[in-house]
Formats: C-alpha cells, sequence, structure tokens
C-alpha cells in the first residue's frame, strides 16, 4: 500500500506562483490558505514572499532556479553527446564507466570540474544518470559483436571498387532485372534459440522446450534476381549418400546433396550451377549475373570453367563486406531465420517428446521460405543496396565510420609517397645532411617505401568475375 503523502508534487507553473504572489501581498490573503487553494507547498510560498518583501519590488516575476548544480552548460554537453554517438557508430562505443571518465577529462579540460570529481577522478552516477535524462536520443544498448576486419574493410575504396565492376559488367551485358541474381548460403540447424513466449509476470527464469543442447547443421543455398523472383534451394546435408526421404515435405523443386561435413564444397556448388542452370537457362544471347561472396567453394577453376561454358557471369563481393552489399543478408535472412525458429517451436509443441531431425529440416525451410522470400523483401534488398537500379551513391557517410578508425592513405594513389617526400625535403632544408652516405641512405629508402607502395597496389584485392567471353 502507498504511503499516504508519499507521491511527488509536481512543479507549479510560473503564472501560478505569480498569482499566489500577488493574493499574498496585494489581496490581503494568508500564505496557508493561497498555498491550500493553488495546490503549491505553503513552505515555497513562504519563501518567495519572503524574498519578495525584502527585495521591495511592486512586481514579482517568477524566475526559479532550474539546474543551477549542472557542471556543463547545455551548448558544452551537445559536445560529449555527439562524441558518444559518433564513437558507437564506429563500433568503438564507450560504456558507462568510461562515459563519466570522458566526462571527468572535459570538465577538467574546461576548468570547472566540481571537487568530488577530483577526489575520485571520474563523474559520478548522478550527474550520467542527469546527462543521459537530458538527451533522450542516447540509450544504454547492448552492442553486437562486430570483427575488426568486418568493421575496416567495408570503405569507401573498397566500395567504390565493386561498384565500378558492377557496373562495367552491366554496361557490357544490359541485364535486365530477371537475370540478375544474387546466391548465398545460410545454416539451418535442428536446434535454434525459441521465441518469445506469455509467462507469469515476476518469473526469475522461463523455460521453452528444444530439440537438444547442439544442433545438426544443414547448409541451404538460395537463388534470389533483382525482379523478385527466387529458384529452388539447394541443401547440403551431413550424410555421405543423399536420399529421397532426407527432403520430404520440403520445397518444391529444391535440390538434394550430401557432403559429411554438411558445408558447402567445390563439389557441391557445381552441381549447384548445374541446378541454376536448369531453371534460368542461360545463353550466349541471353547470360545470367550471380553476385556472391568470393568463399573458395565459389571461386576456383572448376566453377570459373563452368561457369564460362554456360554463360553465367560471377561479380564477388570484397572480403568483409556481404553484410552490406548482399541482398539476400539485408532484407531476407532476417524475416527467413524468424519464420524458421516459429515453425520449428510449433512442431516441437504439436509433437511432444519427439526431437528435430535433418529430416523435418526441408518443412521448415518451406513454411518460412515461402513467406519470407517475398517480392517485396527480395526487391527492397536489391535496392538498399544499391545494386539494382544501380546506385554506387545509396550509402552515407555515417555507414563508413567504422572504417575511419584505421584509416590509411588509398594504395591507389601516390599521396603516401608524396608525402613521404615533402616530409624529406623539409628535413633537408631544416638539418642538412651530415655526410653523402646519409643522403645516400634517404634515397635508398624512397625507392623502397616506392617499390613497397606499388606492391600494396597491386595486391589489393578486387572483386572477380567470370566472363563467357574471354
Amino acid at each position: 500500500m502507498e504511503k499516504a503523502g508519499s507521491k511527488k508534487r509536481k512543479r507549479p507553473e510560473k503564472s501560478v506562483i505569480e498569482e499566489a504572489v500577488s493574493e499574498v501581498l496585494e489581496k490581503g490573503q494568508s500564505i496557508n490558505r493561497t498555498a491550500l487553494a493553488l495546490n503549491i507547498s505553503r513552505a515555497y510560498l513562504a519563501k518567495i514572499v519572503k524574498k519578495v518583501k525584502t527585495c521591495g519590488d511592486s512586481s514579482y516575476e517568477h524566475c526559479p532556479n532550474i539546474g543551477n548544480r549542472r557542471v556543463f552548460t547545455t551548448e558544452q554537453e551537445n559536445m560529449p553527446a555527439d562524441y558518444l554517438k559518433t564513437a558507437s557508430k564506429m563500433c568503438h562505443g564507450l560504456t558507462r564507466h568510461q562515459a563519466k571518465k570522458l566526462g571527468f577529462d572535459y570538465a577538467v579540460a574546461n576548468d570547472i570540474c566540481p571537487p568530488k570529481w577530483k577526489e575520485v577522478e571520474t563523474a559520478t552516477d548522478d550527474w550520467l544518470k542527469g546527462f543521459m535524462s537530458r538527451h533522450k536520443d542516447l540509450t544504454v544498448r547492448k552492442p553486437e559483436s562486430t570483427s575488426l576486419s568486418r568493421a575496416t574493410s567495408f570503405n569507401k575504396a573498397n566500395v567504390s571498387t565493386f561498384f565500378e565492376k558492377l557496373n562495367t559488367v552491366l554496361q557490357r551485358y544490359k541485364f535486365p532485372p530477371h537475370r540478375i541474381f544474387n546466391a548465398d548460403e545460410t545454416g539451418c540447424s535442428t536446434v535454434t534459440n525459441p521465441p518469445k513466449v506469455i509467462a507469469e509476470r515476476g518469473s526469475k527464469q522461463i523455460g521453452q522446450v528444444t530439440s537438444a543442447k547442439r544442433g545438426t547443421l544443414v547448409t541451404t543455398l538460395f537463388f534470389i534476381n533483382a525482379a523478385g523472383g527466387f529458384l529452388p534451394p539447394v541443401f547440403v546435408f551431413p550424410r555421405v549418400n543423399y536420399k529421397d526421404i532426407m527432403l520430404n515435405n520440403g520445397p518444391p523443386g529444391a535440390l538434394g546433396l550430401a557432403q559429411v561435413s554438411g558445408w558447402m564444397t567445390e563439389d557441391c556448388f557445381v552441381k549447384a550451377l548445374e541446378h541454376f542452370v536448369i531453371h534460368v537457362r542461360p545463353s550466349k544471347e541471353n547470360p545470367a549475373l550471380i553476385l556472391m561472396d568470393n568463399h573458395t567453394s565459389h571461386v576456383n577453376l572448376r566453377v570459373v570453367e563452368f561457369a564460362r561454358q554456360n554463360f553465367i557471369i560471377i561479380v564477388t563481393f570484397l572480403p568483409h563486406c556481404s553484410h552490406k552489399l548482399q541482398p539476400l543478408d539485408i532484407t531476407v535472412y532476417g524475416p527467413f531465420k524468424t519464420r524458421y525458429r516459429t515453425a520449428m517451436n510449433e512442431w516441437m509443441l504439436t509433437n511432444p517428446g519427439k526431437t528435430v531431425t535433418i529430416y523435418q529440416i526441408g518443412q521448415f525451410v518451406k513454411e518460412a521460405y515461402l513467406s519470407a522470400f517475398s517480392p517485396q523483401n527480395i526487391t527492397q534488398g536489391f535496392l538498399k543496396t544499391g545494386i539494382y537500379p544501380l546506385n554506387s551513391n545509396i550509402f552515407s557517410e555515417e555507414a563508413f565510420l567504422s572504417s575511419y578508425v584505421t584509416d590509411r592513405p588509398d594504395a591507389q594513389s601516390n599521396d603516401g609517397l608524396n608525402l613521404y617526400k615533402e616530409s624529406m625535403e623539409r628535413n633537408l632544408e631544416t638539418t642538412p645532411p651530415s655526410s653523402t652516405k646519409s643522403l645516400e641512405a634517404g634515397e635508398e629508402n624512397e625507392l623502397l617505401i616506392d617499390q613497397n607502395i606499388r606492391l600494396s597496389h597491386r595486391s589489393t584485392s578486387t572483386p572477380t568475375a567470370a566472363n563467357p567471353s574471354q
């Protein structure tokens, strides 16, 4: 039961306070009766009335001293707030403790550090709480683990290289949208995280039945095109030999393959391309384009030779960039995984006591596949990645913030060499060399740097393409 009088009184409006002061001083009303009538604090009204009488002001304008304990002004607080937002976008976000250290360092730099902060060498929890309440666009979130390779490889240079290659291929072959395909695999396990369920409020732990602690993985390969269409998927089961029973109740027209590990291999991918040729029928007059990552099972001699013989153009994404450039990852796999988990959970509830095996994977994929692979989801994936319609400026500056942490001069230009030469000339002007040997050493170092830059330019990874006309 709530204690009587424990409810916090709201701060009265400015006009209400001014009216109360006028009632007491000009009309002779008592402080108690006025405070009760206007629902304001008697002590607060008495304090204001005493202040007005002391100053002798004929008319009172209420100006409450709210926020007098703030360390920074509004303009000063905007700088650390912007810094926190930018750092999180660069995948280098600050924790609560680090944010308090930032506030302390900022206060020291501005020479406004409170004594209490100096004792502990950090800002207090009260300041951080007030700071977060004043900046509603900031919140504490649990970030997703992002590898350094993924964070730094998606940069302007790599994206520009990909779109240049893609534009060259599109200009040469004039592909219509239904001939531009994206191919990618995803894992379908016999054990997944269960969906959210309704339970009693206040329960410390909620359980949901799953098939086992660890699941068996089945690799599934999907093909989609920029017109919103898709092909029957390809399954790679972790078995020595494939049996038709493995795809009972699965997607119609799907291809089943067997591989001991359940992963996509070179042989399996060639068979998947044969499956692609059967449904798409590319020809010299009407070739097809496939966009995919450059995994070793995708890019090898057998795959390239098969693509050339069957008039398939292959353009690969740069390493660690498919999470931003691949349509399947952007708008399709998210709803597919959600519906896949839902289908498995419903099967577990309607088949109590039974465990999920690889023989039910096809059924779950079919239910999720037909709903998630909608024309709207597929076309939005090609649109948001800038592949179709082609838009090389689809990504804003914020999308490349994570790569700025390790940004370095472009290897395709001689900017690094020019900067080195300029620094060498300045150093020679200010401090002349003591002997001819030092000059020769400087020239030798300059030649070595020039060679290194050229070697790095040659080794820069670029998207590969299998061209049937070559």
